[in-house]
């Protein structure tokens, strides 16, 4: 049997929305991605003749983030 190595991801949003009238409205988002910074990973050699049988292959992305902005009228 085969286990893949361990895979960790926490992802975070924060959003603060401010109304300038009742019909205009603002909402500001900051979003991280992978906030614990650890390396997933995406490919495992699977070839059972491969000496890197079970090792990681590709990781994923570490720690990202996003600003953005929603204007609702």
């Amino acid at each position: 049997a085969f286990t893949a190595p361990p895979f960790v991801n926490l992802d975070m949003r924060f959003a603060k929305r401010i109304d300038f009238s009742e019909r205009v409205k603002m909402q500001v988002l900051f979003e991280f991605f992978n906030l614990l910074n650890r390396q997933n990973p995406a490919g495992v050699f699977t070839s059972g003749a491969d000496p890197n049988f079970g090792k990681v292959a590709q990781v994923l992305p570490g720690r990202e983030g996003q600003i953005g902005f929603r204007f609702e009228f």
